[in-house]
């Protein structure tokens, strides 16, 4: 199949907007239970008419409804406390799954994660140079493969299937290489669209692991974040409101493509410092090793301690604007780079920004992220599932009309 969509999400809407219909308010409140439940890990029935401020009758309602549907599983009692013992809720991480698919300038990486966000099947392929017709066959056969071996999982409990794409595959290889201009022909998401009966979503890598840390990680709780991810090249993704933030172009966060002071050769972007392909770039010899994140990176010595400290001293400069324009309170970071480097990384980054923030009301915090190399992966399956079961306002009365008539 040809076209441009490949650069866009599944099946944009027009756009139009009106009233709140009963069933979109009833779908709505549904999954505000969910998503709070989510943040607090378990509530009971008493907890959320508190926060949602919706009558006790209609929240057993709702909680009942999520129970019998399997989102939402019964927990003990809690005793030792006056009145009634509380009888609190928690996700039931075998009540919704869904696929993720990562794809880079040498790999690809399909999961199945569950309703919590756990792992339940890796598959893992490597490139060269990946065409979209490699990439359409392995998404097939790992999911076919992935779905024999969990027969036990319904098919309708599959939300969907999120994929993360960098979205630059020209800068993956060299000029002249005729498979680059696959990427221009073929249309990846709507090749997957048409092998499954759930929905395939296609958004920016970056977006996808900050909607990771949102569901499932470091972000899980936290209204406003901005998130960085350091591979190939630095991508990144903004939580607003305890929502994904993914910009009219699905691009919002790409703080790669910003620019930071140098040392040397003026002003470049953060990317052209700090990714790894500049890290690789340093090493010489050593730079396949780059490649490998869950490899031991201290032979790469001094250049692997300069590089962290232009990646931090680029990410002090980014955030600095970013939270003068959006006036976010954290930053996540994570990458495909071994842990002990990226708590190096969060450190230095720590201490570039202690003394910037001093006079916020709300202290400023720098965490690392929760998934490493995995994040993109576990980032495309989140969406499906943030689709189908977050409170977005914007996404549940756009993107899921369908679920709105059937309720």
């Amino acid at each position: 199949m040809t076209g441009s969509t490949f650069f866009s999400v599944a099946k944009i809407p027009d756009g139009g907007s009106g009233g709140t219909t009963q069933a979109e308010t009833r779908l709505y409140n549904e999954r505000l239970v969910l998503s709070l439940i989510r943040r607090h890990g378990q509530l009971s029935k008493s907890d959320l008419t508190r926060l949602t401020g919706l009558a006790a009758q209609t929240l057993t309602t709702l909680v009942n409804r999520a129970t019998d549907s399997q989102l939402l599983v019964r927990r003990e009692p809690l005793r030792g406390r006056l009145g009634q013992p509380s009888v609190p809720y928690a996700l039931n991480p075998e009540g919704a799954h869904a696929f993720g698919l990562k794809i880079d300038h040498r790999s690809a990486d399909l999961v199945l994660v569950n309703f919590t966000g756990d792992v339940v099947a890796l598959e893992r392929t490597t490139f060269a140079l990946p065409s979209p017709r490699e990439i359409v066959g392995f998404a097939r056969g790992a999911i076919a493969r992935i779905c024999r071996r969990h027969r036990a999982i319904a098919a309708d409990r599959i939300a969907g299937l999120g994929i993360a794409s960098p979205f630059y595959h020209g800068e993956a290889g060299g000029d002249g290489d005729s498979r680059l201009d696959e990427w221009k022909q073929v249309d990846v998401r709507a090749e997957l669209d048409g092998l499954f009966d759930w929905p395939v979503y296609l958004f920016n890598d970056g977006t996808v692991s900050a909607g990771a840390e949102l569901m499932f990680g470091a972000g899980l709780g936290r209204a406003d974040f901005l998130y960085a991810y350091v591979g190939h090249m630095i991508g990144g993704g903004l939580v607003l409101d305890r929502h994904l933030f993914p910009g009219r172009n699905k691009l919002a966060g790409a703080i790669g493509a910003m620019p930071v002071p140098g040392r040397k050769n003026g002003a470049a972007t953060l990317g052209e410092r700090a990714s790894l392909r500049a890290l690789a770039r340093r090493a010489g010899s050593k730079g396949d090793l780059v490649w490998s994140p869950e490899g031991d990176w201290s032979t790469l010595g001094r250049d692997l301690a300069q590089w962290i400290e232009e990646l931090a001293e680029g990410l002090v400069h980014v955030t600095r604007s970013v939270v003068a324009l959006i006036d976010v309170d954290g930053i996540v970071v994570d990458g495909a780079v071994p842990p002990a480097v990226r708590k190096e990384i969060a450190r230095q980054l720590r201490r570039g920004l202690a003394t910037r923030f001093l006079d916020r009301p709300e202290p400023f915090t720098v965490v690392e992220g929760s998934f490493g190399h995995l994040a993109p992966a576990i980032g495309g399956a989140s969406i499906p599932l943030l689709v189908k079961y977050s409170n977005d306002k914007e996404i549940l009365f756009k993107d899921d009309r369908e679920a709105v008539r059937q309720a």
